[in-house]
């Protein structure tokens, strides 16, 4: 019998021996969709790519975490389906929950993240070089993303309760591909040695459900083996009647409540024509998995049944419904409808949600920076040949060479197949053995100038200084999953006069700025650039936040592979067992401001446009990891 994944069965193998200390926990969930129609689209920074229409609506999920015994000792993470976090918007949404809270929630316990959908509107960051192709602050996106975002946490904040929290990992070897290979190669090959790919394979699931005695029942009572088969169907008692393959029926409590999990893939499954606002991927599992969660014997397909060719090409699966509405949304205007038959109400504040029986689901972002959905490779769009590796060219230009996503060319279908299977893992999960967490609350924050940062030599950095931010040639290169124009190419370390030319028009760097971002050639010096406002952040910051066993990293930007293994590496070396034996380190990308990209300090050599678009300099991620050192290492 074909094995069914059901949501919201808790199947927990729980040991007798572990206890059920537990923490009160809040989940809700609010409406940032903001405007649909004649606002450009952020991500790819293109400036005709303007909205004319709804692919999947944008929300932002919270979760609030307290101790029991002291319920002030809290902290609120945020997944918003956005293109990253804001630090104004951060900063108004805690003006926001101050003057209703008080002083229970600052910049120490808040943590909001984006999901880096490429198709979120534009216009809500305070830095001119990210509001340039939106034509500078769109009023209408920024408040959907404040109101919203406090919303959320207003309705976690209302529906606080004893839950029990757990987490479990596994490996996902088919939703990401790095689309810098060569870059990556440039690390040190002990290095690379440790890891059996060059991005990050790793989902990790934080399971949320219910504490109570039915429910711990239901955990104690489950075969410590997750693999037998089950199929639900709502019961009288608002319970879930499962029936195993021996036969036998039991009512069995709907014990879930949330889950968030972190994996890295960019939301660019939706190309940079795309004219519909949308979750991208990511947006898609979150939804898809709570409308399972939300209607009556809903069951996701089972995980590896198919390849997800053979559920796209198989009429009777229940993913070919979700990739027909898919295909259906990209030949029209504007349609108010979600993923898989999630309806749109015509009051999107009807969706939002904070009862304690419904299930909130996050597909957080971690070490993005250099992975792609287009899991099939870069191809030139002329020859259909592959792209050169080192350039991401075809014929020396970086315009036709394009990723493609496993149901190329339908952009719609594969978004629906990557977020397939994230939503299948995140099942997967949420079925296997897990690691109770378990321990205190703790939280720290810090604000740094990262202009002028000092990085002292350490087992996990090396001495140098970061710089004022700038730009390299190999940024206005983009990507294999959103080219460029002109004749710019990635792994450019020398750059050409015109463009110098057109560069030093707005700012000329000094000898100084020059060889701080060496080998970077400079081609936009934002950092000196502040007509009529910052081209770029100077001030940013960094979030380590303690769930027992568990350490959240929250970083501002977008890190690399390697990059996040190296700040993950660290922390952990740091802790070791001293909060818990089976540590957890999970890195939140794109969290409570935004400084573009982080790589390593080898891949920053090679200057594609990650590197490129590294703004501080060569050793950005040193300073990043010394400033993440010196918080876990407070007592």
């Amino acid at each position: 019998m074909a094995q069914k994944y059901s949501l919201l069965v808790l199947a927990l193998a729980v040991l007798p021996t572990i206890t059920h200390a537990g923490y009160l926990v809040g989940i809700g969930k609010a409406d940032i969709t903001g405007p649909v129609a004649d606002v450009n689209l952020m991500g790819y920074a293109m400036p005709l790519q303007i909205a004319r229409g709804l692919h999947t609506r944008l929300f932002a999920r919270a979760y609030i975490f307290a101790e029991p015994e002291n319920d002030r000792r809290r902290f609120v993470y945020v997944v918003s389906d956005a293109c990253m976090s804001s630090q104004l918007v951060t900063m108004r949404v805690m003006q926001r929950l101050q003057a209703t809270y008080g002083d229970v929630y600052g910049a120490d316990n808040v943590l909001l993240s984006g999901t880096h959908t490429h198709a979120s509107p534009a216009g809500f960051l305070q830095y001119l070089l990210y509001t340039i192709t939106s034509l500078g602050f769109v009023k209408e996106s920024f408040d959907a993303l404040v109101d919203g975002i406090t919303e959320a946490i207003s309705a976690a904040h209302d529906n606080i309760s004893p839950a029990e929290v757990s987490w479990a990992s596994g490996d996902l070897l088919d939703a990401n591909i790095n689309r810098s290979p060569t870059a990556y190669l440039a690390n040190p090959a002990h290095e690379r040695a440790l890891y059996q790919h060059d991005v990050d394979k790793t989902m990790d699931l934080l399971r949320i459900t219910k504490q109570s005695p039915e429910c711990r029942q239901v955990a104690a009572g489950m075969n410590s083996d997750a693999s037998h088969a089950h199929k639900f169907g709502r019961g009288s008692n608002g319970g879930y009647v499962g029936s195993d393959v021996s036969g036998s029926s039991s009512s069995v409590y709907v014990c879930g409540r949330g889950m968030i999990s972190w994996f890295p893939v960019h939301c660019t499954s939706m190309n940079n024509t795309n004219p519909f606002v949308t979750g991208d991927n990511k947006g898609a599992a979150a939804q898809l998995i709570e409308r399972a969660a939300a209607k009556p014997q809903t069951a996701l397909p089972t995980v590896g049944a198919h390849t997800a060719e053979q559920a796209y090409t198989h009429p009777t699966t229940f993913w070919q419904s979700i990739l027909e509405y898919l295909q259906k949304w990209s030949r029209t205007s504007i349609r108010r409808q979600g993923p898989a038959g999630v309806s749109t109400p015509s009051n999107p504040r009807a969706a939002n949600q904070g009862a304690a029986d419904m299930f909130v689901a996050a597909f957080a972002q971690s070490s993005v920076g250099d992975t792609s959905p287009n899991v099939l490779g870069a191809y030139c769009l002329d020859t259909g040949e592959p792209c050169d590796m080192a350039k991401s060219t075809c014929g020396g230009r970086n315009e036709l060479c394009v990723g493609r996503g496993p149901a190329w060319p339908d952009d719609t279908a594969s978004t629906a197949i990557i977020a397939q299977r994230q939503a299948d893992k995140a099942m997967e999960l949420w079925q296997q053995r897990s690691v109770e967490v378990t321990g205190a609350i703790d939280y720290r924050h810090v604000y740094v100038n990262m202009s002028d940062t000092k990085v002292l030599a350490s087992p996990w950095t090396r001495e140098g200084v970061t710089c004022p931010p700038a730009m390299g040639f190999s940024f206005a290169a983009g990507t294999t999953d959103g080219p460029g124009a002109f004749d710019f190419t990635q792994a450019d370390t020398t750059g050409s006069p015109f463009w110098r030319l057109v560069g030093g028009l707005l700012s000329t760097p000094s000898a100084e700025q020059v060889a701080c971002h060496a080998p970077k050639p400079i081609l936009l010096n934002t950092g000196y650039i502040n007509t009529p406002y910052a081209w770029q952040p100077h001030i940013t910051e960094l979030s380590v936040i303690r769930l027992g066993n568990i350490v959240l990293i929250g970083v501002p930007g977008e890190f690399t592979s390697m990059a996040g293994r190296r700040i993950k590496s660290a922390v952990r070396d740091v802790v070791g067992e001293a909060w818990g034996k089976q540590l957890k380190v999970v890195l939140s990308g794109l969290s409570n401001t935004y400084s573009s990209y982080i790589t390593t300090y080898e891949e920053y050599q090679v200057q594609r446009y990650e590197g490129a678009s590294t703004i501080y300099g060569p050793h950005t991620l040193d300073a990043y990891t010394q400033i993440a050192v010196t918080l876990v290492k407070v007592h």
